[in-house]
């Protein structure tokens, strides 16, 4: 199965605020911190074990099952967005790392690191080495971080 940059993009509904002058992507913030090498999905999956592309489409049919999501290829990683970003995928030679927020501090066996970034957030990493890996508590964080950024109150206006 391949993917382009777009593949699994749903309209968000939402038109975004600021356009960054040197890459042309929209964000709600201006000036928006943000990396203008952006890349294809092909590129990420190029050269990677068949264990790491399994885990990866696992999760792809995962969060794309949640509601509108946009998938961006950046450089080093492959951004999932839902009015923002919720979840970053970093496919490497022996695992597939996750980075997503919650508001609580998560301690399900996948989780290798946690920072809290705020009163309400709390950063995630997590570290996949089997399709087995995504169980139901795992898909529940995931979910909850997608819902969390598709909250009104939780989104730029």
């Amino acid at each position: 199965m391949q993917y382009s940059i777009f593949t699994i993009v749903k309209e968000l509904g939402e038109k975004m605020s600021w356009v960054c002058p040197n890459c042309g992507r929209e964000f709600r913030a201006t000036n928006q911190f943000h990396s203008c090498e952006q890349s294809t999905i092909e590129l990420h999956i190029d050269g990677k074990p068949e264990f790491i592309v399994e885990i990866f489409h696992t999760i792809l049919n995962l969060v794309t099952s949640f509601g509108e999501v946009e998938l961006l290829p950046l450089k080093t990683s492959i951004q999932v967005r839902a009015k923002s970003a919720f979840l970053a995928i970093y496919l490497k030679q022996n695992k597939v790392h996750l980075e997503f927020q919650l508001g609580h501090e998560s301690n399900i066996k996948q989780i290798t690191k946690t920072i809290r970034i705020s009163k309400r957030r709390v950063f995630h990493h997590a570290d996949l080495f089997s399709v087995d890996d995504i169980d139901n508590k795992l898909v529940s964080e995931l979910k909850e971080a997608y819902n969390t950024i598709t909250k009104s109150e939780y989104n730029y206006k």
